[in-house]
């Protein structure tokens, strides 16, 4: 949905279209007003267009001259009663190039502190530092840091220290003003169990490239990343690097290693999780019974896994396999699954043989009110113009589904449905964190 003044502008916007999307166009007549003004005008648009929404899922708000002041007033509009049904359904915000100070960060921040919901965020700014708190309470998967050259090395010796997010996959900081001082925070921050990061884009700084090479010596020791921008701006001093070696041939080489650990990383990640789920089939149908199967501090232990399977009263005549020593059976189940650590198999297990983790049992808390409300409105949502005889059917829509959505296809179209394929595999994404399956772990294999 499009909000803006009346114009001549016939701008169109690539969402406009999109009935679950409340989008801005640029209006020009908005910059002949004074800040305030515009930034009022802005958010009451914006809050009147999700008023009139019952689903929202994308807010791509940039270059709506919110201001600090509006961006604090749509925040606490979608805080209130009357923003509730958009901050439960939010998965995707777009805030870019709308001047957005100190205090309207905080607010954003705020928002996105606990905030299972949200998934994709861009913003720009001076992002503040109490971000990497909020942001590591989240479940975000996307963070893009835009336009933001104010920030610099100050701000990513205080951002990356704090941050530990593990569902973050892909983080953006190009065009923050990144030196040379920032390489060894950024590498550490890579090399340590905190990054889970598959995508890192660190281009237009100026890491130069003995920064962008110890960056690349730090992915070597990462497992998640398979996607490493360092395009530089290529300010460093030009007189050494000719005195050591060819400017040119140094950065082919340094691009060539990197790519060399992304092909080795990406292998790593699509056995890893290829493997996990086959091994959480295999440890449904062996583990899995209605106990929960903790021991009395509540803690899961494979010998009481494989004891109660064997004196469970579920099978006629248990299998054969629940007779073997508990060492034998951990060692025919890393068959089952070589590429992952003994630690990620155990996890797995544990989680296999706990029936509360089924998915069925935990439907009712996910908010069936959010299941209804799918049902109601998106079926009657229209993406464009469609054929009489497409009426009424299901929209994919084109944004990340929230974890309460439902597919409604019918079942030969389901096969077709991008949205039903994205919320699988954000749903797999989840399940992976919370078992610690989501990099290979060289170390403990």
């Amino acid at each position: 949905m499009q909000f803006k003044l009346p114009s001549r502008s016939k701008w169109r916007h690539k969402y406009d279209q999109d009935p679950a999307t409340v989008c801005s166009s640029i209006n020009y007549r908005l910059q002949n007003l004074s800040p305030r003004l515009a930034s009022t005008f802005a958010v009451n648009a914006i809050t009147n267009a999700i008023r009139k929404r019952p689903v929202v899922h994308r807010l791509y708000i940039g270059a709506s001259s919110l201001g600090d002041a509006g961006c604090v007033r749509l925040f606490d509009f979608l805080a209130s009663p009357a923003g509730l049904h958009c901050r439960e359904d939010l998965t995707e915000l777009f805030l870019t190039k709308n001047e957005i100070g100190p205090q309207g960060l905080l607010a954003v921040a705020a928002f996105l502190r606990g905030n299972t919901v949200l998934r994709e965020l861009c913003l720009s700014g001076d992002v503040v530092a109490e971000f990497a708190s909020a942001l590591s309470s989240s479940r975000l998967c996307t963070l893009q840091i835009l336009h933001s050259s104010s920030l610099g090395d100050a701000f990513a010796q205080v951002f990356l220290p704090q941050l530990a997010a593990p569902y973050l996959r892909e983080l953006d900081l190009s065009a923050t003003n990144m030196t040379q001082a920032t390489v060894p925070i950024l590498a550490e921050y890579v090399r340590s169990p905190r990054c889970r990061l598959e995508r890192l884009l660190c281009n237009a700084n100026s890491l130069t490239l003995s920064g962008a090479r110890k960056i690349v010596a730090a992915v070597e020791d990462n497992h998640s990343l398979q996607n490493v921008r360092l395009d530089d701006l290529h300010i460093d001093d030009h007189a050494v690097a000719v005195a050591t070696e060819d400017r040119t041939t140094g950065w082919q080489r340094c691009n060539r290693a990197l790519f060399i650990v992304m092909e080795r990383n990406s292998t790593h990640m699509t056995q890893v999780k290829r493997e996990s789920l086959a091994l959480l089939r295999y440890s449904r149908a062996l583990f899995l019974r209605s106990e929960t199967g903790r021991t009395d501090k509540g803690v899961h232990t494979f010998a009481s896994l494989s004891r109660r399977s064997r004196n469970s009263q579920s099978f006629n005549t248990p299998s054969p396999f629940f007779d073997l020593p508990a060492e034998l059976q951990q060692e025919i189940i890393s068959y089952l699954a070589p590429t992952l650590s003994h630690q990620q198999r155990m996890r797995i297990v544990y989680f296999a043989a706990d029936v509360t983790t089924l998915f069925h049992a935990n439907r009712q808390s996910i908010g069936i009110r959010g299941l209804k409300k799918q049902r109601e409105t998106l079926v009657k949502a229209s993406f464009g113009r469609r054929s009489p005889s497409q009426q009424g059917q299901p929209s994919e829509g084109s944004w990340r589904p929230p974890m309460w959505w439902e597919c409604h296809c019918s079942t030969d179209r389901q096969p077709f449905c991008r949205c039903l394929r994205r919320w699988k595999r954000e749903m797999m994404d989840i399940w992976l964190t919370q078992v610690a399956c989501n990099a290979y772990e060289h170390r403990l294999s």
